[in-house]
């Protein structure tokens, strides 16, 4: 590693997030990385999360941090990061999963002795540009974003609900699996975008291929709803009322998270690869009094005229 000490005050803690701060996880990916650095393999993130149950994502993810020092060397550059093969170095592997499960323990037992109160997360999505190669978010005391969702996502017990304009495919797999999970396990989740009731629109095609690995699982579909809210003045024509069409005299363009209505996510992130990978992006996790005037706002909005129940199924 290198010896400023600047990616150990931060790196391991940087990866311990990126799996949700989760002993277990972090044990299975040292693991594998031990097994292939002392057997002189080479190995690509999408091996090692074939064998853990650490998604994809996140962990490319972790092997982009842990390029930035000794730990693992990329043997070959491919065109998807996670299918590029990497040599990883026993002693500094096994020395950086230590610190990042002692960090993770260190902050999982701080948050559970806080008492409830009024809390604010910053979190932020960095570009991909070289100037953010050697920073973190914790150099500016924020938090990585798409670990932060996930995290809550995989916390909420009874509901979600997500407001974006804005899907792309590649951009909600980020969030879709733990979403999937999330409804199996009894959690509702309602999804409120616009032109849901175009067919050819982006969203729509993206939020019925979610619909539909939904059924594929047998899962209740009571508990998963979609909403449109586009609201069209009265003179537009109905062929006119599409995506490529007229201009709306209403919709939404907020993105806005509630979870279980005790913690929401407000940003500026649209449900995209650029929105949670490549573009400089902020946002703030909201927990403890201030939520309640974005159930109330989002309250308003789903009982508004606007907001159409659109079937995805059908």
């Amino acid at each position: 590693m290198h010896d400023d000490g600047s990616e150990s005050n931060w790196l391991p803690l940087a990866i311990a997030e990126y799996v949700d701060r989760d002993e277990k996880l972090l044990s299975q990916l040292e693991g594998l990385l031990v097994l292939s650095g002392g057997r002189e393999e080479v190995v690509t993130p999408a091996e090692i999360a074939n064998q853990t149950d650490v998604p994809v994502s996140a962990t490319t993810d972790v092997f982009r941090q842990l390029s930035q020092t000794d730990a693992v060397e990329r043997e070959s550059f491919e065109t998807n990061v996670s299918n590029s093969s990497y040599r990883a170095d026993v002693e500094i592997c096994r020395q950086i999963f230590e610190t990042a499960r002692y960090a993770a323990r260190s902050v999982n037992a701080y948050q559970e002795r806080q008492p409830p109160a009024t809390r604010a997360t910053p979190l932020v999505t960095f570009p991909s540009d070289p100037a953010f190669e050697n920073v973190s978010p914790t150099s500016f005391g924020m938090s990585w974003l798409m670990p932060a969702l996930t995290r809550q996502i995989k916390r909420s017990e009874e509901s979600i609900i997500l407001l974006a304009p804005f899907f792309e495919e590649e951009g909600f797999s980020h969030l879709e699996e733990v979403l999937l999970a999330a409804v199996e396990r009894g959690v509702e989740v309602r999804v409120v975008s616009r032109y849901l009731t175009d067919s050819a629109s982006y969203n729509h095609a993206v939020l019925k291929s979610f619909a539909e690995a939904a059924r594929e699982r047998n899962i209740d579909r009571s508990l998963l709803t979609f909403i449109d809210y586009t609201r069209w003045s009265t003179g537009t024509p109905p062929e006119q009322r599409r995506q490529d069409g007229a201009t709306p005299a209403f919709t939404l363009h907020a993105k806005i998270i509630l979870f279980d209505d005790a913690a929401t996510y407000i940003g500026s992130a649209n449900v995209t690869d650029y929105g949670f990978e490549h573009y400089l992006e902020s946002g703030v996790l909201l927990e403890g009094p201030p939520v309640e005037g974005f159930v109330d706002l989002v309250d308003f909005l789903l009982n508004s005229e606007g907001a159409t129940t659109v079937s995805l199924l059908d």
